[in-house]
């Protein structure tokens, strides 16, 4: 996929899921479905998993160094990437009108994601690959940094506030939808 152009997530009450909308620099709309046993999934088990690549390493950390603290699991390090989740938050503007694409490489309808996964891109320190896996197949990878990883979480977490399913996150505010550009 080109640049990002934006990150968009709603709630759609007759399907129960919500779409996530994601464009690219090149006009394209890739549209994903996340179920609220996905959403609940990632929203828990996930983000605590990967914890510890939500907080941005120190400038001094070798990329090296950063392998292992995928396995520091503690409540500090996950405690630590929240309060990095709401501040990378407090920088974004969740305003932002949607721009929907012209084109739509998974299809008009989206794909069902069935599946989340996240890996280095051997892009360098702090640079990863976000990737969503249909019940279809098809696949949507995008790079994240710790910042747009933590944003693309609160996004989801205001979402899923307001689909009221009673799942536990650390967002603390919600809203109706959230565009990130």
């Amino acid at each position: 996929m080109s640049g990002l152009a934006q990150f968009d997530a709603s709630y759609d009450s007759q399907e129960d899921r919500i779409l996530i909308r994601i464009t690219n620099t090149e006009g394209d709309e890739f549209r994903l479905w996340l179920t609220r046993r996905l959403s609940a999934s990632l929203l828990v088990d996930f983000k605590v998993n990967i914890s510890a690549y939500r907080v941005q390493p120190d400038s001094a950390e070798k990329e090296s160094e950063s392998a292992p603290r995928a396995n520091e699991m503690g409540a500090a390090t996950l405690m630590r990437a929240d309060m990095q989740q709401e501040a990378d938050a407090a920088k974004q503007d969740f305003e932002q009108k949607f721009i929907p694409g012209e084109r739509f490489p998974l299809g008009e309808q989206g794909a069902v994601v069935d599946k989340i996964d996240f890996q280095a891109d051997g892009k360098g320190p702090g640079n990863h690959a976000l990737n969503f896996i249909g019940t279809n197949g098809k696949r949507l990878s995008i790079g994240v940094t710790p910042q747009f990883l933590n944003t693309i979480f609160e996004v989801i977490e205001r979402v899923s506030q307001q689909a009221e399913w009673g799942l536990i996150t650390t967002s603390s505010s919600m809203a109706r939808s959230a565009t990130l550009q």
